[in-house]
């Protein structure tokens, strides 16, 4: 095989591998990247087996065929080599030569007969079991959900977020760890993704990088147990988390007796300073509300306490509550710092629900801690 193809062109395909290859694997091929001909070019793939990617590129192929070698290694070699046309071509023995300029390079592949084959999509797409949704969309729907994946390994279920549409017209997104839940709610156009399906962290984290740039929308369809999702040039497989999602309906409280309303940057900025001398391993916070204020507090004895004080519109009888502050800081973060929240409580031991304002479609729920 034989081929030339701007640098950039490269870079890019490369870089869609970068996150699904094995740093550690009992399977050497794994940590590789198959290099193929294909229509106009050629085609860039990388799989760990369990998410897999193949972006299509635009070269100049003098000689058909396919080649792999170490994904990170020909990533770090390309990101080097100055702008320009860059040649690659297989040698004896699946060693690879890299030219570009007066550089050359050459690395150890692997035979690309032992590359694993990557589901693909079927070329009639079955459009009840598929959804078409903007990219715009789909990159506001991961923001405010992913953080919420449970990082317990023995929790499979909550390893990825659950995709599903609750009616026609519209997809919702809910990611739990079983202390904070994220839902959020829009519309698209397209069929159907059954009764409910979860997507790996990992595939979800992949698919945010696909669509990075751009306004394309991102199909995605479901065929026997795995997920697939293209856009442009890029289509990514992901395997479907086997479990059952929990119930979320059952953790949103319906109703709150007492609510407040608050800025986002002042809340951000007041919970990152009281959380600095909070425990490393509870970020525990106090928030006590009241007459129009909201005091945030934290004591620790190994270190000190602080407090801070905020004007807030607020209407209940006064409440002192505990809370991670990561989970509420983490949800801060995805939201832009002029919005308003309305926080929802019933007292101290029930979960706190948070809305933007304006945003109906949305809601975020934070389990309490005793402090």
């Amino acid at each position: 095989m034989e081929f030339t193809i701007a640098r950039d062109e490269l870079m890019q395909g490369l870089y869609l591998t970068q996150g699904i290859v094995e740093r550690r694997t009992t399977i050497p091929i794994l940590a590789n990247v198959l290099l193929e001909s294909a229509d106009e070019g050629i085609a860039i793939a990388a799989t760990d087996q369990e998410v897999g990617v193949r972006r299509r590129c635009e070269a100049k192929v003098k000689k058909k065929g396919s080649l792999t070698t170490g994904a990170r290694k020909l990533y770090e070699i390309v990101r080097e080599c100055p702008d320009g046309p860059i040649v690659i071509r297989s040698l004896d023995n699946n060693w690879i030569e890299i030219g570009s300029g007066k550089s050359r390079f050459k690395i150890v592949g692997l035979d690309p007969k032992e590359f694993p084959a990557m589901p693909r999509a079927a070329a009639e797409r079955d459009d009840r079991h598929a959804v078409s949704v903007p990219s715009e969309t789909l990159r506001e729907m991961i923001q405010r959900t992913l953080f919420a994946v449970s990082s317990d390994e023995t929790r499979l279920n909550l390893s990825g977020i659950y995709f599903e549409r609750p009616q026609k017209g519209s997809l919702r997104v809910v990611a739990t760890d079983g202390h904070r839940l994220s839902m959020i709610t829009r519309p698209v156009e397209g069929g159907s993704v059954g009764n409910g399906v979860i997507i790996p962290r990992k595939g979800v984290v992949e698919v945010s990088k696909v669509i990075e740039t751009g306004d394309d929308p991102v199909e995605i369809a479901l065929q026997g147990g795995v997920a697939h999702a293209s856009r442009g040039g890029v289509e990514l497989s992901m395997r479907l988390v086997e479990g059952e999602f929990p119930d979320y309906n059952q953790v949103i409280p319906q109703k709150s007796t007492r609510r407040m309303t608050v800025g986002v940057e002042p809340l951000l900025a007041a919970l990152r300073r009281v959380s600095v001398v909070s425990s490393e391993r509870t970020r525990g916070v106090k928030l006590q509300m009241g007459d129009g204020k909201l005091e945030v507090s934290s004591i620790n004895p190994d270190i000190g306490e602080a407090t801070d004080e905020l004007a807030v519109e607020y209407d209940g009888e006064p409440l002192g509550i505990g809370f991670n502050a990561k989970y509420i800081i983490d949800l801060l973060g995805v939201l832009p710092a002029a919005t308003q929240v309305e926080v929802g409580f019933n007292d101290e031991v029930s979960p706190g629900v948070i809305r933007c304002e304006g945003d109906a479609d949305y809601v975020y729920v934070v389990m309490p801690m005793r402090l």
